[in-house]
């Protein structure tokens, strides 16, 4: 089983983040910064990012979840997954289930999602879990595309 930090030392897994990818060597000390960066969040907020454990193993195979962001006052869906893990639809099934619980339990009205420019990958995530193109931005002191999802409109059906 992989702990966060060697997640986190792999550099394909952290092209795409901020200040990424990551140095095998200092990779144990920026997971841990991450999780109490999230167990922060979590006793803020109230909601955060969880650990995406795969289901047959009970490995830890990455991270998704709902963070707010300090540059803007807006959520975002984020997630990472160790790359054996790729490309078999967890992270857009994660990613749909942080969305959904933003807005079902949490109550937030809208949800955003960066991506680097050339990480098609995470676009096409951010997609299938609902998300739009708006535009460009700059987050992180990074260019990033920026997606977003209003909350679904609560009306009431009327009859006649």
């Amino acid at each position: 089983m992989r702990r966060h930090g060697e997640i986190f030392s792999d550099q394909l897994v952290t092209q795409y983040l901020p200040r990424g990818p990551f140095k095998a060597d200092e990779a144990l000390g920026i997971a841990r910064r991450v999780i109490e960066h999230f167990i922060t969040h979590w006793e803020d907020h109230g909601f955060g990012v969880w650990a995406v454990v795969e289901k047959t193993s009970g490995d830890l195979i990455g991270q998704c979840g709902l963070n707010t962001l300090a540059e803007a006052p807006e959520t975002e869906v984020l997630y990472l997954l160790d790359r054996p893990y790729w490309g078999r639809g967890l992270a857009t099934e994660a990613a749909r289930s942080a969305v959904d619980i933003g807005f079902q339990a949490v109550g937030l009205h809208r949800i955003v999602g960066l991506t680097m420019p050339d990480n098609v990958a995470s676009q096409r995530v951010l997609t299938k879990a609902g998300l739009r193109y708006e535009r460009d931005a700059t987050f992180f002191g990074v260019n990033v595309r920026y997606f977003a999802i209003n909350r679904p409109s609560q009306n009431p059906n009327h009859d006649g």
